[in-house]
């Protein structure tokens, strides 16, 4: 009797949860499909911007730069970081912050390489790839969004789980009808229960991940607490302050880095803003699951040069492992383009299991009122 209550609390709770908050899921699982191809999506959008002729002899880094700074002409904005080309065919990202408007979005100015030609500006969250961005993560809404979609996340988990907690008997009992998928009258329900089980343990690694990204201060403790973080420390990271002017070039700190992870591909270079910042380059080396920007990082002096600090993902800690495998298992990129598809069939999943879901529900409760009404009709005419 006691199990068949709490087994009747797991299927209300499981139910209401799917019905009150599973549009949500379906939009963040949608939008986060899509995100999951957003660099091929943008380019094929935009190829007159983000798309460029391959060329044997690209200009620096220095020369891109300073293109870059040429082509802005609106006040405040101050340079930040910059990409390289994702590919030989690709453009350089520039990116500007506005230092007198927090809350604008980035600048972004693309450069071709060959050319140093500057191919074009946008504002971070003012096209079509960004507006999907916003959506994703935070459901255009600012941090109550991110808030409420991370909260998303925490209800999907315990959905994901709750069904399990449902079907788990007839496994138990027997596989066939536990994955079984009749025909008629039990085939919404039964394709919503066998696509919720096979995809089960995707959405709670990728509801995780997500959950991680929106809420790492609640989550970065929990691990730290258990597990060794190795990552430098801020204050090995500042540069020795001398006479404006005299910092080296962008082009000689990303050699500089280099020389450091000989192997690696250049990702990223950060440029200071501030007498004690120092450059910060990203790059990736072989085996990196973060294939898009890479996890190591080398801070230089932007004025003798000298490396400051170093994170080698080689050497990495038991937390920074942990940390570094989320958003390559939340885009897929960590196991290549099969593992980006398999998230981008993932984020059709919460779609399935919503509808499907919906109209089981929407099913039963009009057939228990279609036996109510006739046994109203009888007390009545007795």
């Amino acid at each position: 009797m006691l199990n068949h209550r709490l087994r009747r609390l797991w299927v209300i709770t499981h139910r209401w949860l799917g019905l009150t908050v599973g549009l949500l899921f379906v939009i963040i699982g949608l939008t986060g499909s899509l995100l999951v191809f957003h660099h091929t999506i943008d380019e094929w959008l935009n190829p007159q911007l983000l798309l460029s002729a391959e060329s044997d002899a690209p200009h620096s880094v220095d020369e891109v730069l300073e293109a870059a700074e040429l082509s802005v002409t609106e006040p405040g904005l101050q340079l930040f970081f910059a990409d390289p080309p994702r590919s030989s065919a690709g453009v350089w990202t520039v990116w500007f912050r506005n230092t007198e408007d927090q809350e604008a979005g980035f600048t972004q100015v693309y450069v071709d390489p060959s050319t140093a030609r500057v191919t074009g500006q946008r504002v971070w969250g003012e096209y079509l790839v960004t507006w999907l961005y916003s959506l994703h993560y935070k459901l255009l809404s600012g941090r109550s969004g991110e808030i409420i979609v991370g909260l998303c996340g925490l209800i999907l988990m315990f959905s994901v789980a709750s069904g399990i907690y449902l079907w788990w008997p007839l496994w138990r009992h027997c596989w066939r009808a536990a994955f079984a998928i009749r025909s008629g009258r039990r085939f919404q329900y039964d394709l919503h229960k066998s696509t919720g089980v096979i995809a089960a343990v995707l959405l709670l690694v990728i509801s995780f991940s997500g959950v991680y990204m929106i809420f790492p201060a609640w989550i970065r403790p929990c691990v730290l607490a258990v597990l060794d973080d190795g990552q430098p420390r801020s204050e090995n990271k500042k540069s020795t302050a001398v006479t404006a002017g005299n910092r080296i070039d962008v082009s000689r700190a990303t050699a500089i880095a280099q020389s450091v992870f000989p192997e690696a591909e250049f990702k990223r270079v950060k440029l200071p803003s501030q007498l004690k910042d120092s450059f910060e380059v990203r790059l990736r080396q072989p085996g990196e699951v973060r294939k898009s920007s890479g996890n190591s990082r080398v801070w230089i002096d932007q004025f003798s040069g000298e490396v400051l600090s170093v994170r080698d993902w080689n050497e990495r800690s038991a937390a920074d492992a942990f940390f570094a495998w989320q958003f390559p298992l939340h885009n897929g990129e960590a196991f290549g383009l099969v593992g980006r598809w398999i998230v981008f069939v993932s984020g059709l999943m919460p779609a399935v299991l919503y509808v499907t879901g919906l109209l089981v529900w929407w099913r039963r409760r009009r057939t228990r009122r279609s036996q109510v009404t006739p046994s109203l009709k009888l007390q009545e005419s007795t």
